[in-house]
C-alpha cells in the first residue's frame, strides 16, 4: 500500500466512524426511545413528530455533507508571475497597486502548482492544489474547507447541532416515566452521552466560526495569531531566565514554533513600490460584522465586486434568512458561478487569467488602507529589494 493511498484511508476512517454512529443513534432515538417509548406508552402524534424531525434533519445533514465534498473547498487557477518590473510581458499578470508580499517584496509562489499564490490561499496536500481561502481541514468530514464550500460547512454545523438538541430534548422528557415503571432502556444512556459530546463540540466549532466571520478570518488565520502569542510568551521566558542566571534545560519548556506575526504588503506610491509591515492580528479584509455576513452568504464568500449601496441592512436581514433556511442560497452560488462563466468566456489566454485573478483577489478594507498611508506618512516601509536592483540598472 503506498503513502498517498494508506493517508486516503486514514482520512476515511473517521468519517466513516461518524456515519456507523449516526446509524446507531438512529436505531435508539427512533425505535428505542420514538417507538418502544414515546409510541406505545405516550402518543403516537408526538413520536411521528420525532422520527420526522429526525428525518428531515438527517436529510439537511448528508446533503449538506455531499455539497461539501461535491463543491470543494474552491480550487485556486492557475496563475503566471506578476510582471514586478514592469517590461511589459504579455505572459505575465500587470503588477496590480497593492499585494501581499515576503519582507523583500516578492509576490508568495507556489512551487509544487507552479503558480502564483494569491493572498489567504494555502496548498492543501489532502486535495492536491492551491485552496481558495483556505480555512482547515475537517476530520469529521473528511474535507479541506474554502472559499467554496464554507457557508455549507457552516449550515452543515447548524442542522448537526439542530438534530442532538432534538435527541437531548426528548430523551430528556420521556426517560423519567420509563424509570417510574420501573424499565430503563440502557440506549438512553448512550443518547445522553453522545448529544451532550456532540452538543457541546458543535456549539463550541459553531461559535468560533460565527467570531470568525464577524471579522472576516479564518481558523488558519487565527492559529498563525495564537502561535505568535506563544512563541512571544517563550521567548518572554527565556529572557527572563537568562536574567535570574539560567534554569534546569532539562525542565525548560519545547521551544514552539518560530511565529513572529509580521506580514507584509507591497502597494505602488507615485511611481515606486513600498513594502510595509504589519501584524498578523490585524484584519486587512475586515469590512465590518454586517458586510461580512452579507459577503459570505450573498456575495460567494468574497470582499470585492459589490458597491457601498449593496450593503444595506436589508440586505444583511436577507443574508440571515438565507443563512437559516435550508438551500436557500444555493440561487445565490448558482449566479456567482454563471458569472465567472460570463466573465471567463468572452477572454483566452492571460485575459481570462487577469479576469480570474481579479473574481478571487481579495479587496482590503478601508481601515487597513488608512494604516498603510499612516504608515508611509511615518516613513514606515521601505522600497522593494527588486525595485532598488531595477532603479539602479537604469
Amino acid at each position: 500500500m503506498t503513502t498517498d493511498t494508506l493517508s486516503q484511508f486514514r482520512r476515511l476512517i473517521v468519517p466513516c466512524g461518524i456515519i456507523l454512529g449516526l446509524a446507531y443513534l438512529n436505531f435508539a432515538l427512533n425505535y428505542s426511545l420514538g417507538y418502544q417509548e414515546v409510541f406505545v406508552h405516550h402518543s403516537q402524534g408526538v413520536a411521528i413528530t420525532l422520527w420526522c424531525l429526525s428525518g428531515f434533519l438527517q436529510v439537511l445533514v448528508s446533503t449538506y455533507w455531499c455539497l461539501i465534498l461535491y463543491i470543494g473547498p474552491g480550487r485556486s487557477p492557475q496563475f503566471p508571475l506578476f510582471d514586478i518590473y514592469s517590461e511589459g510581458k504579455q505572459d505575465l499578470l500587470p503588477l496590480p497597486d497593492l499585494f501581499f508580499c515576503d519582507e523583500y517584496g516578492f509576490p508568495f509562489y507556489d512551487s509544487k502548482t507552479q503558480s502564483l499564490r494569491m493572498e489567504r490561499s494555502f496548498y492543501s496536500k489532502y486535495v492536491g492544489y492551491n485552496v481558495l481561502k483556505f480555512d482547515h481541514f475537517c476530520l469529521w468530514i473528511g474535507s479541506s474547507i474554502g472559499l467554496t464550500n464554507y457557508l455549507y460547512f457552516m449550515k452543515f454545523c447548524i442542522w448537526f447541532l439542530s438534530f442532538f438538541i432534538i435527541m437531548l430534548v426528548y430523551v430528556s422528557r420521556y426517560t423519567r416515566s420509563s424509570i417510574n415503571r420501573g424499565e430503563i432502556n440502557h440506549n438512553f444512556i448512550l443518547l445522553y452521552i453522545m448529544s451532550g459530546f456532540w452538543i457541546f463540540c458543535i456549539s463550541a466549532l459553531f461559535i468560533s466560526h460565527v467570531v470568525y466571520v464577524c471579522s472576516n478570518m479564518t481558523t488558519l488565520e487565527d492559529i498563525s495569531a495564537k502561535q505568535k502569542a506563544r512563541y512571544q510568551r517563550w521567548k518572554d521566558r527565556q529572557r527572563k531566565e537568562e536574567a535570574n542566571g539560567g534554569g534546569l534545560n532539562c525542565l525548560a519548556p519545547k521551544q514552539p514554533r518560530k511565529e513572529n506575526g509580521k506580514r507584509y504588503v507591497s502597494v505602488k506610491k507615485d511611481d515606486i513600490r513600498l513594502v510595509i509591515e504589519f501584524d498578523v492580528t490585524e484584519r486587512p479584509f475586515n469590512m465590518g460584522w454586517k458586510k461580512n455576513w452579507i459577503n459570505l452568504v450573498l456575495n460567494g464568500n468574497r470582499t470585492q465586486g459589490r458597491g457601498e449601496e449593496y450593503y444595506t441592512t436589508a440586505r444583511f436581514m436577507e443574508a440571515m434568512v438565507v443563512f437559516f433556511v435550508p438551500f436557500a442560497e444555493i440561487p445565490f452560488e448558482l449566479h456567482r458561478n454563471r458569472t465567472l462563466l460570463d466573465l471567463e468566456k468572452d477572454h483566452k489566454g492571460i485575459e481570462r487569467k487577469i479576469v480570474e485573478f481579479n473574481f478571487y483577489s481579495n479587496e482590503v478594507s478601508p481601515v487597513f488602507l488608512n494604516m498603510i498611508e499612516d504608515k508611509i506618512e511615518r516613513k514606515e516601509c521601505y522600497i522593494p529589494s527588486y525595485f532598488v536592483a531595477m532603479t539602479a540598472s537604469k
